[in-house]
């Protein structure tokens, strides 16, 4: 069984992570991907003194080096639990709610495991739910983990 957990930093998502761990132990044959979106960045001004691509490349690497941290900790949950798991580990570019669906038709994933931030009514309005979109969007099975 392909699954894919996405996380985006939040306690949320390492939530998500802990309670997945419990649900997976003991079951083998998974093969689990993580996945971490980073979104486009543009910016709109940047420092007198510094070039619109060197402010660029400087954001993009501290959101990169963000999101390493973050998957290397989403697999030590991941682990506590179930030490001999394999999991790999991907950082994609765009928005949220679309690379995930993408990725899970890339893969051929059987399950998408999102956390969910539980926002209100406005929340999600204004925002966006990207467990919202992605239960509507995917080509499997989505589960949302309330943390």
């Amino acid at each position: 069984m392909k699954v894919l957990l996405a996380t985006d930093g939040s306690e949320y998502s390492r939530e998500a992570a802990r309670k997945y761990s419990k649900l997976l132990f003991g079951f083998d044959g998974v093969d689990l991907t993580v996945i971490t979106v980073i979104d486009n960045f543009t910016p709109m001004a940047t420092e007198p003194f510094i070039s619109p691509e060197e402010f660029l490349k400087t954001v993009e690497d501290e959101m990169r080096r963000r999101a390493e941290q973050d998957l290397i900790e989403i697999e030590g949950i991941l682990k506590a639990e179930n030490k001999d798991l394999n999991c790999e580990k991907e950082i994609l570019i765009g928005s949220a709610k679309q690379a995930i669906v993408r990725y899970a038709e890339k893969i051929e994933a059987d399950l998408i495991v999102v956390g969910s931030h539980g926002y209100g009514f406005w929340e999600r309005a204004l925002l966006g739910s990207v467990s919202n979109s992605v239960v509507h969007h995917a080509p499997c099975s989505v589960l949302v983990l309330k943390a």
